[in-house]
């Protein structure tokens, strides 16, 4: 099973969804009814099902625009300290998510995808 395959299922199980709402390209937060409770269930079952160890504020983005804030304060450039703190996240992908910030939460089922590849590559 591919670790899509794996995520996707993870979350249609928690959320009692059909796969076809979860593809690569979904918003964790903005397309689907995931809560903060969810998030939880999605790292027990990234841990379970993956065999990794989860940082649920890696995995799930929480202090993203903390972050920027914190680039901006200390005269950093947010894509380069935002990959150096998400290292399983491209810097293309972040500049993605900078570009979009202002509609919502960015995570997407593709970066919970990244984080288990990241991973299970450390």
């Amino acid at each position: 099973m591919s670790i899509f395959n794996q995520v996707q299922t993870i979350i249609t199980d928690v959320l009692e969804v059909e796969p076809e709402e979860v593809n690569f390209e979904t918003y964790v937060l903005r397309d689907l009814p995931t809560e903060s409770i969810d998030l939880m269930e999605y790292g027990v079952g990234l841990t379970k099902e993956c065999g990794i160890s989860v940082q649920d504020e890696t995995v799930f983005l929480k202090s993203f625009r903390m972050h920027i804030a914190e680039a901006n304060d200390k005269g950093l450039e947010p894509s380069t300290h935002l990959v150096d703190i998400y290292p399983h996240l491209t810097p293309a992908r972040v500049e993605e998510m900078l570009h979009t910030i202002n509609e919502g939460p960015v995570l997407q089922v593709r970066d919970i995808v990244a984080y288990v590849e990241h991973a299970k590559r450390a």
